[in-house]
This record gives structure tokens, sequence and C-alpha cells, in this order.
């Protein structure tokens, strides 16, 4: 029964994720900058043989007021992520327009912009 209550758990969590990803797809683009880089443990589910992801902080301003943010990259070995990890690229954030704290990087934004692939699976809780 634990197996199908968190595979439905997983389901949720992904359809709940991908509503939000819609969503964003909507609202206004503001560009930001990364302004710190962390290299983490990779998610369990994420992994696939590799250990660690880049979850970079960043910063964007709208009308005067900062807000900010995480994004993470897909997984990698950890040498490659401590290779890549530095520097300030700019970054295409979607934000809500009534809220901007509630925001969300997407990867067809950010072609060529950072130098690793946005993670869009759900963060486990």
């Amino acid at each position: 029964m634990g197996g199908f209550l968190s595979g439905l758990r997983a389901w949720a969590l992904r359809r709940s994720y991908e509503k939000r990803m819609r969503e964003a797809k909507e609202w206004p683009v503001v560009q930001g900058e990364v302004n710190g880089w962390k290299v983490v443990t990779a998610e369990a589910e994420a992994a696939f043989g590799v250990d660690s992801q880049i979850e970079a902080g960043f910063h964007f301003i709208v009308n005067g007021e900062y807000f900010g943010g995480y994004v993470r990259s897909e997984p990698m070995v950890r040498r490659e992520a401590e290779r890549i990890a530095q520097g300030s690229p700019r970054i295409n954030i979607r934000y809500d327009a009534a809220n901007p704290d509630r925001n969300f990087v997407l990867p067809e934004d950010n072609q060529g912009n950072l130098p690793f692939v946005i993670y869009t699976r759900p963060k486990a809780e």
C-alpha cells in the first residue's frame, strides 16, 4: 500500500508542478542575476548515477523592490558542478505580477544564459 500512496503523491506533485509551469508561461519576464552558487546532493529520484546538482540563488527587481529565488541544474557529477558553478550570469525569470515572490525560471527562457540545463521536475518534499 505504501508504494501506491507514494506513487500517487509523486503523481499529484508532478501535476501541481506542471500546472504552475504552464501558468508561469503567461507571466511577465524580467532579467535578474545569479548572486550565489552551491553544489548540493542530487535528489534521489533525479540522480540516475550522478550525485550533484547546482543550486543558483538569484535576485531581480520589480517596481523598485528586490525579489529572489533559486533554480537547480539537472543532476551531474560533482567535479563538473564545481567547475561550472561560477560567475554572475543574467537569468530570465517569470513572475506573478500580483505577487512577484511567486516566480519561475523556465529552461526555454534561458537557453545559453546559464552554464547548465535547468532542472524541471518538482522538488520532493
